[in-house]
């Protein structure tokens, strides 16, 4: 056995190269990968040449992070997570994620992006919900924000859906747009975009 430049090993005369490792980048392939019947894939994709996300924070009421958010999801970039449930037990998929929204020009965070998902392990009972919004960035992802999302009354800083369909949702300096199906092992896209006319 000889070692070549790099990862490259020979055997008997013969080369051998280390198969190539890659994750899965989109919703979909991710998705594909859990086990679990109760799950949800996000994607996060932002359009926005002014903000950065960064920080993520989650809060679960039900199950975890699978593939945990990344650091950053960059201007231009698409970046995938998941949450599943706990093996075993009857429960779902539900829980909460914020990002920092910061500017790239000031470098101030004053505002948070926050990502609720529901994925009940009773389908008869429940449905899958979703919210998006943008929150001040003393607000911490945690309970209270979650419970706010998932049922408040207040909707001025989130857009909410339950079941099938498309959210929008206008803050001051960005808007959101996210869809989420309606099956157990649910994908959320999310995109990001400056505000428009800014």
């Amino acid at each position: 056995m000889t070692l070549l430049s790099g990862d490259t090993l020979v055997l008997n005369s013969k080369s051998y190269s280390p198969p190539e490792l890659k994750m899965p980048h989109t919703a979909e392939a991710v998705s594909a990968t859990l086990t679990t019947n109760r799950n949800c894939t996000l994607e996060i994709t932002n359009v926005s040449r002014s903000y950065c996300l960064i920080n993520p924070k989650v809060y679960m009421t039900s199950g975890f992070s699978h593939h945990p958010p990344q650091p950053t999801v960059r201007p231009t970039m698409t970046e995938v997570c998941s949450f599943t449930k706990d093996d075993n037990t009857a429960t779902g998929a539900v829980g909460l994620l914020t990002y920092d929204l910061f500017h790239l020009q000031s470098r101030v965070c004053s505002e948070r992006v926050a990502i609720m998902f529901s994925v009940p392990f009773d389908r008869n009972l429940y449905k899958n919900r979703l919210a998006v919004g943008v929150v001040e960035h003393s607000h911490a992802c945690d309970e209270k924000l979650y419970d706010k999302m998932y049922d408040g009354k207040d909707l001025s800083s989130l857009a909410r859906s339950e079941g099938a369909g498309g959210l929008e949702y206008g803050a001051t300096y960005v808007d959101l747009r996210a869809t989420m199906s309606t099956v157990g092992k649910a994908i959320v896209k999310i995109e990001l975009y400056d505000k428009m006319g800014r």
